[in-house]
């Protein structure tokens, strides 16, 4: 990781769509169409198979931005259906997850601002 305190690992989208800003950008965008698409959804009370699914997407579009650990927390509540459903444990996984994706954002915005003064500073 580029750096060790990112959620996103940069390297790991540069080695799938190398230097090209506007292809990073593009990734970065398909992962937040997704967390526009499953935020509002969020519901620890919706049945098994809508919790797994959401959480099996969230986990792999998290993969595609190297959020490791967004994709583990996915991971890990996409199993809690179920008889691994216990009381409690979906708003626990959920609380993570919501906080990871909230850093994930930020990054995305602080690496789109860098983008932006770039552009500014090159003249384009």
């Amino acid at each position: 990781m580029s750096d060790t305190n990112s959620q996103i690992d940069f390297d790991h989208i540069h080695r799938y769509v190398g230097d090209d800003p506007a292809l990073i950008s593009e990734v970065l965008g398909l992962f937040k169409n997704q967390i526009d698409m499953w935020s509002p959804n969020f519901d620890v009370s919706m049945p098994d198979e809508s919790w797994g699914m959401m959480m099996h997407s969230l986990k792999g579009t998290a993969h595609a931005i190297g959020a490791v650990k967004l994709a583990a927390y996915c991971e890990e509540a996409e199993a809690l259906v179920g008889d691994g459903r216990r009381s409690g444990s979906r708003t626990v996984k959920l609380e993570k997850i919501e906080s990871a994706i909230a850093q994930i954002m930020i990054e995305i915005q602080r690496w789109e601002y860098r983008q932006t003064i770039k552009q500014m500073k090159s003249g384009n």
